[in-house]
């Protein structure tokens, strides 16, 4: 059945047995709050938010976006949309649904990113958002929030960003980055990748270069001779999986690291933004010890990292295309091992921890440095919603 919000834009309950399958993490508030509560209520820390999982996609090919949320003691839930998720007002309601349901929203302008309110009749709110940018030059730009923690609270979307390169920005997709807000672009690449191909940051966009193989003495540290006989020998899968043992043992990751989880909590922090080459290996494993500290569960973590190969396809095929034009002859399924990511690279960082440290509390604490105050400092300020 196809219905109208008050605003004329279009929304399509479907089956709650089709959305409970697909869903994932999502919103919650009160749908009888005065306006512009929404995000006061956003804020508070104080509410448990009652969804147990949502998605938020936009279908590139018609520009609309597909809701889906399992929140089955939230009640009826309102949905509101908007370009700041702390500020998503009551005047731009785009669908309604029951504790399991989904909707399809056409018709927001194109241009920005849009934000999703899911506001229950019971629980706090959340915001959420298709975590990819869809920035045709930057393939690998993504949100890592809208993870849901096993705690039951929700990790904040708009405030932290994972990307690949950013020399072959577009001015389009530059001025798109601008509109994030983003304060702090951290390169964590080597001094020859960031002499061969220098970051354009977006407009009011602090630089950090934070380089994690630094001490590294083999291709992690951008010997691409090393590199190019490892893969060239069939050994990429090796070649990363150490690689991913030493963003946990080498000083200069830890250094690197420690330094960015510092910015993310320094007092003036604000949108922030880490990457390397791929966005897949140093910038995976950074995004893994950020989610981790904030509480999101090892399965989601190893879901998000995985994603990259998603992310990356297009530019992975188009990166084959390239050498077979130029006559380089390192065979397809000696390229594709280091071109996407593995749960074994990911998994083998996470093994070096538990073997250097015995956990991964230890790690953060010995390793990185950080104390009982930084580590509930950085989920104070991360995450929504209060434990369930």
């Amino acid at each position: 059945m196809t219905d109208r919000d008050m605003t004329g834009r279009r929304w399509l309950p479907v089956a709650a047995g089709a959305a409970l399958a697909a869903a994932l993490p999502l919103l919650a508030g009160c749908a009888t709050a005065p306006a512009g509560d929404i995000a006061a209520a956003s804020q508070r820390q104080d509410g448990v938010i009652p969804f147990a999982s949502v998605t938020a996609a936009r279908d590139d090919g018609t520009g609309d976006y597909l809701l889906n949320w399992v929140a089955p003691d939230a009640g009826r839930v309102t949905v509101y949309a908007g370009h700041d998720p702390a500020a998503i007002g009551r005047d731009h309601a785009v669908g309604a649904g029951d504790a399991v349901g989904s909707i399809r929203v056409s018709g927001l302008a194109p241009g920005k990113r849009w934000f999703f309110a899911l506001v229950p009749e019971r629980g706090a709110p959340l915001v959420i958002a298709d975590r990819g940018l869809h920035l045709p030059s930057v393939h690998n730009l993504r949100d890592i929030g809208g993870y849901r923690t096993s705690d039951g609270r929700w990790v904040k979307m708009g405030l932290i960003y994972r990307s690949d390169q950013l020399d072959k920005v577009s001015e389009a997709d530059l001025a798109a980055m601008g509109d994030l807000g983003i304060r702090l672009v951290a390169d964590l690449r080597t001094e020859s990748e960031r002499q061969r191909e220098p970051d354009r940051l977006p407009a009011g966009a602090e630089p950090l270069v934070l380089d994690v193989a630094a001490d590294s003495q083999g291709s992690l540290g951008g010997d691409m001779r090393k590199a190019m006989a490892a893969i060239t020998a069939g050994k990429g899968a090796e070649m990363l999986t150490e690689a991913n043992r030493d963003f946990v043992s080498l000083g200069s990751a830890k250094t690197a690291y420690r330094t960015l989880l510092d910015r993310l909590d320094a007092p003036d922090a604000g949108p922030t933004l880490y990457h390397c080459t791929a966005g897949k290996d140093r910038t995976g494993w950074a995004t893994a010890v950020i989610l981790t500290l904030l509480g999101v569960p090892r399965e989601t973590v190893m879901a998000d990292y995985l994603a990259s190969n998603d992310y990356l396809r297009a530019k992975n095929e188009k990166a084959i295309a390239g050498m077979a034009k130029m006559g380089l002859s390192v065979p397809r399924e000696n390229l594709e091992p280091v071109l996407g990511v593995r749960a074994e690279y990911l998994q083998a960082a996470f093994d070096e921890v538990d073997k250097r440290f015995g956990s991964f509390d230890a790690y953060l604490k010995q390793g990185l440095g950080l104390g009982d105050a930084e580590i509930e400092a950085l989920r104070t300020r991360y995450l929504a919603g209060r434990p369930a």
